[in-house]
């Protein structure tokens, strides 16, 4: 806007309506152009993908296959899954005697059980460990333990009587 000499103002009714609007044609066009690059970048990606995956299938096929005659002549002998472990590996008698203790002696008492009942001749260090506790406060649990005649000691090792 301008004073013009009379006082009256002149005003400017430039009209940039079309630059802008090619300005953002331009965008949409830059953007388009990116979005066409991304797009084949994925498609490049996802065929290299799709090559690595089928090399890697290539490759484990045959013992894949070699597996599945193993296990078939396992099934057909009647083997079943590994024998289980540690407190499963017990009796159910034994392992309702276990929890019977475990109820009677609760907090580390029991977790020492259960840890002895999953990995015989432990030391000290290694049942603080197990159970989540500090070194120092196993003694304590030990001793319960031991007078209630649960424990076997060899060495400095210990590990649950044989019930």
């Amino acid at each position: 806007m301008k004073l013009l000499p009379s006082g009256d103002m002149d005003v400017d009714f430039t009209d940039d309506r079309d630059e802008r609007i090619a300005d953002l044609e331009a965008d949409v066009k830059n953007l388009q152009a990116e979005v066409q690059r991304a797009q084949a970048e994925a498609k490049s990606a996802r065929r290299e993908a799709t090559r690595a995956l089928s090399a890697l299938r290539q490759q484990l096929t045959p013992l894949y296959r070699a597996m599945q005659m193993v296990f078939g002549e396992l099934d057909a002998a009647g083997v079943d899954d590994a024998a289980p472990t540690g407190a499963a590996a017990q009796p159910p008698r034994v392992s309702a005697i276990w929890e019977a203790w475990k109820a009677r002696m609760p907090g580390g008492p029991a977790k020492i059980i259960d840890a002895l009942l999953l990995q015989p001749d432990l030391n000290t260090q290694q049942l603080a460990i197990a159970i989540g506790v500090h070194r120092n406060s196993i003694g304590q649990m030990i001793w319960k333990l031991n007078k209630a005649g649960l424990l076997q000691k060899n060495g400095n090792r210990f590990s649950l009587k044989a019930l």
